[in-house]
């Protein structure tokens, strides 16, 4: 029931005007109370849904850990139920932390030569191009392993059942150490100079290489119930061929590229030189 807001009188739910004084009964207030509810309504469905997606990353992010930490003390315990990215997020992660320390190395060698020097070769801060480079070989450098173990695995060990992703897991709970490594090596490179830690730091460098190394020829091998094409001896030969040869051709092309630049530099300081 509503009441007239002038005299009080008891009228009907759809009355528009008073029957004993003939107010005209107001209506805009109610459509506001409507706007106002639907308006609260959304608001909460919005928070709603967006507690569900920060709850969902946080779940995501805590199984990951625990697997990457089941990773690290068993190894070799697959763990098929693992969500498929789970394997990728590793990698990525390994290659920007890589990526990061080579880069924080030039920055620091940059800064350990004489500013005179650096501006009179054109050399000056490392821009994201540079840093991106970094990158880019790191992606190539892995994808090399990775690709070609994993077509071996497929096609010679004729392992059909297994997709790239639950490969990438495998793999990355075969070499869950190099997170830690890449971890320490990134550490490690705001503390290198030309006379201290250079050793160190390419020493865990190569020790992740070794250790995807023998994670990629661990995965090639066929797994239980599969019949493999070929020999797991000579896919493993062959795909190590197959990988130095890519592995060669990406450094060659990162040398290149490098001496390029350090020619043309020297180009500019004899040009400097000159006039």
């Amino acid at each position: 029931m509503k009441y007239c807001p002038n005299c009080g009188a008891e009228l009907a739910p759809d009355d528009k005007f008073c029957t004993k004084c003939g107010y005209t009964i107001p209506e805009a207030k109610q459509a506001g109370t409507q706007t106002t509810a639907r308006t609260n309504a959304t608001q909460v469905t919005q928070s709603s849904q967006e507690s569900a997606t920060v709850t969902a990353v946080q779940n995501y992010a805590t199984n990951y850990f625990s697997w990457f930490a089941t990773a690290l003390r068993h190894p070799f315990k697959t763990d098929t139920e693992a969500p498929k990215y789970f394997g990728l997020i590793s990698f990525l992660a390994i290659i920007i932390l890589n990526g990061l320390s080579f880069n924080e190395i030039t920055e620091r060698l940059q800064k350990l030569a004489p500013k005179d020097v650096l501006n009179e070769i054109g050399i000056h801060d490392t821009t994201v191009s540079f840093w991106m480079s970094f990158i880019l070989i790191g992606l190539a450098f892995y994808a090399a392993y990775l690709g070609v173990s994993y077509c071996f695995s497929h096609f010679a060990s004729h392992n059909f059942d297994v997709t790239f992703l639950d490969y990438l897991n495998r793999v990355g709970q075969y070499t869950a150490i190099i997170v830690i490594l890449a971890i320490i090596q990134f550490v490690d490179s705001f503390m290198v100079t030309l006379t201290n830690g250079v050793t160190f730091y390419f020493l865990v460098w190569a020790l992740q290489c070794v250790i995807l190394l023998a994670g990629c020829i661990l995965s090639i091998a066929p797994q239980q119930g599969a019949q493999p094409a070929l020999d797991p001896a000579y896919s493993t030969i062959l795909a190590m061929v197959i990988i130095d040869v890519l592995v060669f051709i990406v450094v060659d092309i990162s040398a290149q590229a490098l001496i390029a630049n350090i020619m043309h530099q020297i180009q500019q300081l004899t040009s400097n030189s000159l006039f």
